[in-house]
């Protein structure tokens, strides 16, 4: 797969999904538990780093009644999800995460959350 992420040219909010469709033409539906379960935001990434703490997020965010969120832009580069409920909705979304989560990648990289610069 090339490193290219096409452009996302829509997202339609179900009631609990996200139907994400590119500019090449390919459709995705990404689960609210997936996009939640992703949140790259400093207060749930860690809790990635672990299988025990990944599944507990798991759990917490499953145990949440289904909500659609509000969608923004941040710039022209990612996403923010606000949640009607008490879920997370600090994480900034880059659209390359986005993908990731559509083709059932790992959106982290495999790699742990670390605090600090990039």
């Amino acid at each position: 797969m090339s490193n290219a992420v096409p452009a996302l040219t829509r997202l339609e909010r179900r009631e609990v999904d996200l139907h994400l469709t590119y500019e090449d033409g390919s459709e995705y539906t990404v689960s609210y538990d997936d996009v939640r379960h992703a949140c790259p935001c400093a207060k749930c990434a860690p809790s990635r780093n672990l299988d025990e703490t990944s599944k507990l997020l798991r759990r917490q965010v499953e145990a949440l009644p289904p909500s659609k969120p509000t969608v923004r832009t941040v710039g022209n580069y990612a996403l923010t999800f606000e949640w009607g409920d008490s879920g997370c909705s600090s994480g900034i979304y880059r659209f390359e995460r986005l993908w990731a989560l559509a083709n059932r990648q790992d959106p982290d990289g495999g790699k742990p959350y670390v605090h600090g610069a990039w």
